[in-house]
């Protein structure tokens, strides 16, 4: 066995759409494939799109901008959907808008075999989850979890992880998460891994939250936050590796979508650390990091 490096690094992606299905995976496979890694990848399920909830959303935003009045132009904090699936990709999830664990089984199939963590990414139905969550209450969500949490268990076993859509969890999420015997979830903020308390402030859920800790402004990929401000490979993949050697523990996260496509930054990521980071999964990550609390 190897020795223990200096530090831990993982890199989770949230697969949020057939372009990280069609593209960004077979990319990235290849990539863990020449590194010799494996990543995590949590997976929806359901559909990537609802016609109901994305324009109520848009709506929604528009109201709070003409609340805010005028302002000097932001600086760009992410990539548009239409840069992020391209005017194809876009075409075809707003009329198609298929199950993404039913169309691209043969794919998820291909990462269970190959060694990468599958682990659950909300329900059914993303929007739904991202922009309405608490609006579902209880029944709301079970109908909203079970469909997606059953396929993925009869097809590759009991998931150990989840992420939520947007980061989007309430005290519901995590009863649910418990009840359902996660071991972990990665949507709260924070620098290492802990079990979050409870709403009574007496007790601790049994499930641990793995926070991403290497992450950009208002929780938005670290690569995609680069390429959406126009920085260059170089500077990106400083940036990252900065943030990375800051810490022991380190917890990225992406999608297939911009990772998987634009894959020059990530491989650069991966060959900078290797000297002194092993690159795991996140459950091994957390395994890792509970050792060192033991």
């Amino acid at each position: 066995m190897s020795p223990r490096r200096r530090g831990t690094f993982a890199f989770r992606l949230d697969v949020d759409s057939l372009i990280c299905l069609e593209q960004g995976i077979p990319n990235l496979l290849r990539l863990g494939e020449r590194h010799g890694v494996r990543f995590t990848f949590f997976v929806n399920m359901g559909r990537s799109f609802s016609w109901r909830h994305t324009i109520a959303n848009v709506l929604r935003r528009r109201q709070d901008g003409r609340r805010a009045g005028p302002a000097s132009t932001p600086v760009p904090y992410k990539l548009s959907a239409a840069r992020k699936l391209g005017r194809g990709g876009t075409l075809r999830t707003v009329v198609f808008n298929p199950r993404l664990g039913r169309r691209y089984r043969a794919a998820l199939d291909l990462l269970h075999r190959e060694g990468h963590e599958l682990g659950l990414h909300g329900g059914s139905n993303h929007p739904a989850w991202q922009y309405r969550l608490d609006e579902l209450g209880d029944d709301g969500l079970e109908r909203l979890f079970r469909p997606a949490f059953e396929e993925f268990r009869d097809r590759y076993g009991h998931p150990r992880g989840f992420a939520s859509p947007g980061f989007r969890y309430n005290q519901a999420v995590l009863g649910l998460l418990d009840n359902e015997g996660f071991e972990y979830a990665s949507d709260m903020a924070g620098e290492v891994p802990f079990r979050p308390g409870r709403r009574d402030g007496a007790s601790r859920h049994t499930h641990f939250q793995v926070p991403v800790n290497v992450i950009g402004e208002r929780r938005v990929p670290v690569i995609e936050q680069g390429l959406a401000r126009g920085q260059s490979d170089g500077r990106i993949v400083q940036d990252a590796v900065e943030r990375i050697r800051a810490r022991p523990f380190a917890l990225m996260y992406g999608h297939p979508y911009v990772e998987g496509v634009h894959t020059r930054q990530l491989a650069a990521i991966l060959s900078e650390v290797a000297d002194d980071y092993d690159v795991v999964t996140v459950k091994e990550y957390l395994r890792r990091w509970k050792e060192t609390t033991a």
